[in-house]
């Protein structure tokens, strides 16, 4: 479903969402289909067999992730840290906080744009039992869809996953990576507020110069040609880039990734340190 078409909520009566009951297998094939049959938001009232039309989605979260196997992972600081093995099972650990932390996105879709191109059943069949075998990760997986970044480097694949969220009719979009699990549903509406008819682009960074969070409610090329994406020099340049092209653009506070072992460790003792924690005795099972 993009935005020019109508959503349904389907009206079910008192009990767990379908996607927590004994037929979430039957469910989650069904949601499997992502682009091509994507599932309203359930309700549960105390009558059934009414159907309400809904809203259209206007806003769409981007998130860029790669297949969680070792020798897969991008971040080989990790890696050389921890052993693949290990820096496969942090990665998953951080996608499961990272889903917690996006309960209760508004009027919002989420698109997962995974790496490899070929690993869409895989990463499809790993996320979505996320998000329904997990009572505290309160998401609709019918608002999820799954697309390969493709090929190029990171930012010809940005301006690809942007493009083609405008084109499917999305009024603002936002993208953010896993590395970075203190972005919450609150943070990202936070970022959408600011896209408005002072700012078309908001930008959060990380303490190293990266950037966390990238918004915009226009598709802006010039923000991803030849520039250094996933480096020290990524918001600086963005800003400048930014100025250069006239691009009024909302500087977020910035906050810490996980992508060296010192901030692993500090992770596990601030405030999502527990929830990182168990999700890494989970994952040893």
């Amino acid at each position: 479903m993009y935005p020019g078409a109508t959503r349904i909520l389907l009206v079910l009566p008192l009990g767990p969402p379908p996607w927590r009951s004994p037929h979430r297998c039957a469910f989650l094939a069904e949601c499997g289909r992502g682009t091509d049959l994507p599932l309203g938001k359930f309700v549960f009232p105390r009558w059934r067999g009414w159907v309400q039309s809904a809203p259209p989605v206007s806003r769409l979260l981007l998130v860029f992730l790669t297949e969680p196997l070792p020798g897969r992972i991008e971040n080989t600081r990790l890696a050389r840290s921890f052993g693949s093995g290990n820096a496969a099972r942090i990665h998953r650990a951080l996608v499961r906080v990272l889903l917690r932390q996006l309960s209760g996105l508004i009027d919002c879709r989420i698109r997962f744009c995974f790496t490899p191109d070929d690993a869409h059943d895989a990463v499809k069949f790993w996320i979505l039992p996320e998000i329904i075998d997990h009572a505290e990760i309160l998401l609709d997986p019918g608002l999820a869809d799954f697309r390969p970044q493709g090929g190029g480097d990171l930012s010809a694949r940005l301006q690809r996953a942007f493009s083609t969220a405008f084109d499917d009719g999305f009024k603002k979009v936002a993208v953010i990576g896993t590395d970075c699990i203190e972005i919450s549903s609150r943070w990202v509406h936070a970022a959408f507020s600011q896209l408005n008819g002072r700012h078309d682009a908001a930008i959060g960074p990380t303490p190293r110069g990266g950037s966390h969070l990238l918004a915009l409610q226009r598709h802006h090329p010039a923000l991803f040609h030849e520039l250094p994406w996933a480096s020290s020099d990524t918001f600086r340049s963005t800003l400048a880039r930014a100025a250069e092209h006239q691009i009024p653009i909302f500087q977020l506070p910035p906050l810490p990734v996980i992508d060296r072992k010192s901030e692993y460790k500090a992770a596990l003792l601030g405030p999502l340190g527990p929830a990182l924690r168990q999700s890494m005795q989970d994952l040893e099972g």
